[in-house]
C-alpha cells in the first residue's frame, strides 16, 4: 500500500470514529441514535485507524497521530450542531 492510501484510510476512519463518538455522547443534539451502538462503532473505528497507521508508523506515533487528528473534529462537531440548531 502506498503512503497516501494508508493516511487517507486512517483519516476516513478517524472522521467516522469521531462522529460516532460525538453521537454517543449523552448531550449531543445532532441526531437521535442508540448511544451504545455509536460508542462501539466509535471505539472500533478509532482502533482501526490506529492499526492502519501502525503499518507505516511506530505504535506510539500512531496513537498520538490518531489522537491529534481526532481532536479538531471533536471540537468542531458540537459547533456544527449548534449552527444547525440556530436555523
Amino acid at each position: 500500500m502506498s503512503a497516501a492510501s494508508i493516511h487517507s484510510t486512517a483519516f476516513a476512519l478517524i472522521l467516522a470514529g469521531s462522529a460516532c463518538l460525538y453521537l454517543a455522547s449523552p448531550r449531543q443534539s445532532l441526531l437521535r441514535v442508540q448511544r451504545r451502538k455509536a460508542g462501539f462503532f466509535a471505539a472500533a473505528s478509532l482502533f482501526a485507524a490506529w492499526m492502519v497507521w501502525r503499518i507505516r508508523l511506530e505504535s506510539s506515533t500512531a496513537f498520538f497521530a490518531t489522537l491529534a487528528a481526532s481532536m479538531p473534529l471533536l471540537i468542531a462537531l458540537p459547533s456544527l450542531a449548534a449552527l444547525k440548531g440556530r436555523k
